[in-house]
């Protein structure tokens, strides 16, 4: 089994027994820290290992030019393929060298070239330009000619790609800096709102009570229409069986917030905060790097941000509601 397979089986073992120990305690404050953690350690561990082998592929196409070129150049003095890469594997390529000893070990065993070159190809198949660069080498090799020539041609069009988008990265970085920008600003909105808006509804409120039923005011849609006025706690326990209030609810119970307006509208914009932090940070991801897995490491750090920052106002009492 591949090691991601592993990885999502046990991720999703230790989340669902997370979840199971909050449902067994049965209480709504713990059940939803619980959930918070079950959600990293379900995504954690396999953004990890996406991210690892995204940043392995860079770096075998980063050193990958150099060995063609290296090549090439053996084959110019009178060296076969097979001689060419033992002679490549006494040279330094980085994350690349173990492949290419790998390559030697198996000619050594008899082992053709294509099929070599096959089994390195499935190896780094989810780089695009390793793939095609080998498909070239295939074709030169069985086609005769003077495969040298084809080679330093790979090499130098590897190269220059590489270059371009390493420009690419440094004119996009600040458009990435910019999506940061835009998500903290968005946060700080989103907290500014709740600290001003929720105090002049709970105010409003204790003047006019028909005022938090619409009747000249704001809504708590988890408020059931036969509980109005009074909208007691039973009744909103009650109303929070029905999405999303039972998930307000549990957002409420892990930021220790009380049940009522005030709740409503916290866990309405903390989960505005959240979308909009994952969804900019794919975005950020596919600017920079032009690779989702790449845009994840974005979306947790900024949801991780807003999670950090609700909880250290919350519980300070910086943001009372």
């Amino acid at each position: 089994m591949e090691t991601k397979n592993l990885l999502l089986i046990a991720s999703f073992v230790i989340a669902a027994g997370l979840v199971a120990f909050g449902l067994m305690l049965g209480d709504a404050g713990t059940l939803g820290n619980l959930i918070i953690i079950a959600a990293f350690v379900l995504t954690g561990p396999y953004f990890l290992h996406s991210y690892s082998k995204l940043m392995w592929i860079k770096s075998i196409e980063q050193q990958f030019p150099n060995f063609i070129r290296d090549i090439s150049d053996s084959i110019r003095s009178g060296m076969s393929f097979p001689e060419a890469i033992r002679i490549s594997t006494k040279s330094h390529y980085g994350k690349l060298t173990p492949e290419i000893q790998l390559m030697n070990n198996r000619l050594s065993w008899g082992t053709p070239f294509l099929r070599v070159l096959e089994i390195f190809g499935e190896r780094v198949k989810d780089s695009k330009m390793i793939a095609e660069a080998i498909g070239i080498i295939k074709q030169s090799y069985g086609s005769g000619g003077k495969v040298s020539s084809t080679l330093d041609s790979v090499s130098r069009d590897m190269i220059m790609l590489k270059e371009a988008e390493a420009e690419r990265g440094s004119v996009v970085r600040q458009h990435v800096m910019i999506m940061y920008g835009i998500f903290f600003l968005f946060l700080g909105i989103a907290i500014m709102i709740i600290y001003v808006m929720v105090p002049m509804i709970t105010s409003q409120v204790e003047i006019d009570p028909e005022a938090r039923f619409g009747m000249g005011g704001f809504t708590n849609p988890c408020c059931p229409q036969s509980c109005r006025p009074s909208c007691e706690p039973q009744c909103v326990s009650s109303s929070s069986a029905i999405f999303p209030c039972s998930y307000f609810s549990m957002i409420c119970s892990v930021f220790g917030v009380e049940e009522g307006l005030g709740c409503y509208y916290l866990a309405l914009f903390f989960t505005v905060v959240l979308i909009e932090g994952i969804f900019t940070g794919l975005i950020a991801g596919q600017l920079g790097s032009n690779s989702v897995v790449a845009g994840t490491k974005h979306s947790m750090i900024m949801v991780l941000s807003a999670i950090g920052i609700f909880m250290f106002i919350t519980k300070v009492g910086l943001l009372v509601i």
